[in-house]
Order: C-alpha cells, then structure tokens, then sequence
C-alpha cells in the first residue's frame, strides 16, 4: 500500500472542516448561519465561502433551508464533531504531555486533526487520559520521560527509533 496516498482518502479538506466547524459555531452563537456569517467569521470573501458551501452542500455536508440559513446534515455533524474532538484531544496532548505552549499546539493541532483517523483519535485520548490521571503509573511515566532528559540531542548509538530507522531523526529534523 502506498501510504502516502492515504492522504486523498480523507473524508473533508482542512478547509472543508473549517467551513463545517464554522458553521456548526455560528449556529450555537448567534442560532443561525449564513454564507454571508460564514465569511466574515473566517475572513474571506463572500464570493469564496459560496464556492466551498456549494462544494460541501454537493457532498451531502451542509443543508440550506427555505430562508437560506445553512444548517449541518447529520453526516456534516458528525465530521466537525469529530474534527473539533481530535482538535481538543491534541491540543491537550501537546501541551499537557508534551509542554508546547498554548499558541503553537493549536497551530500544530489544526494541522493534523483532520487527518487521524478515528480509532487513532480514540486511542490517543485513552493514553492522554492515563497520563494525566492520578494513576501512579501514568505520572511515573511522564515523570521518567521528563527526567530522561528527552530534549537533549539523542544518542544515535542507544535511541532505539533511530536505529531503527539507520540515522537520527534529531539531526535530520534540525537541519530541514
């Protein structure tokens, strides 16, 4: 299999998710939504949210009702609640596991919560909740990480993952 394909098998676009997270906000805030309310929320032009509105009512995501308020199909429902999950899943790992700070972990969350699929989701949530729970297992395991110094440059001849690879991702990452 040709993983890198995968990325075409996706459900919904970045954008597409934001459209739908977009309106599904709008509608919890003020009620309703329209085009025009979705623009001006993501900062486009009316013109281009009508474009990607009429793509995702083709696809089945969005409906309009008789007084053109855009409305979340069920199916369109389920995708932005699942984008927003895995959004909120990540941004709490990142800075809850990892220590990136606030503003960068939404950045990098936005990025990839779209792409996992559920089941990494799910499975990602059970590890973040062990890890920040008061189980003592789960703060050992964070404690030993922190202490093990993990941000220092690994050593190529005792890493285990770049060894496996047959060179140090710390180095390659750095120099990209």
């Amino acid at each position: 299999m040709d993983v890198w394909r995968e990325f075409e098998h996706n459900e919904i676009t970045h954008s597409g998710a934001h459209y739908l997270m977009t309106v599904q906000q709008l509608i919890e805030e003020q009620g309703y939504a329209r085009v025009s309310d979705v623009a001006r929320e993501m900062h486009i032009t009316p013109g281009s949210a009508s474009i990607m509105i009429k793509s995702l009512r083709e696809k089945g995501y969005l409906e309009e009702d008789r007084n053109r308020f855009l409305l979340l199909s069920d199916e369109g429902n389920r995708l932005a609640q699942s984008v927003w999950s895995h959004r909120q899943i990540l941004i709490a790992f990142l800075k809850g596991v990892l220590h990136i700070d606030a503003e960068q972990a939404e950045i990098d969350a936005c990025k990839i919560e779209h792409l996992i699929s559920t089941k990494t989701g799910e499975r990602l949530l059970l590890f973040l909740q062990f890890l920040l729970s008061d189980d003592p297992h789960g703060k050992a395991f964070l404690k030993s990480y922190w202490d093990a110094n993990v941000l220092a440059i690994c050593d190529f001849e005792t890493c285990a993952v770049c060894e496996e690879v047959g060179e140090c991702l710390v180095i390659r990452s750095e120099s990209a």
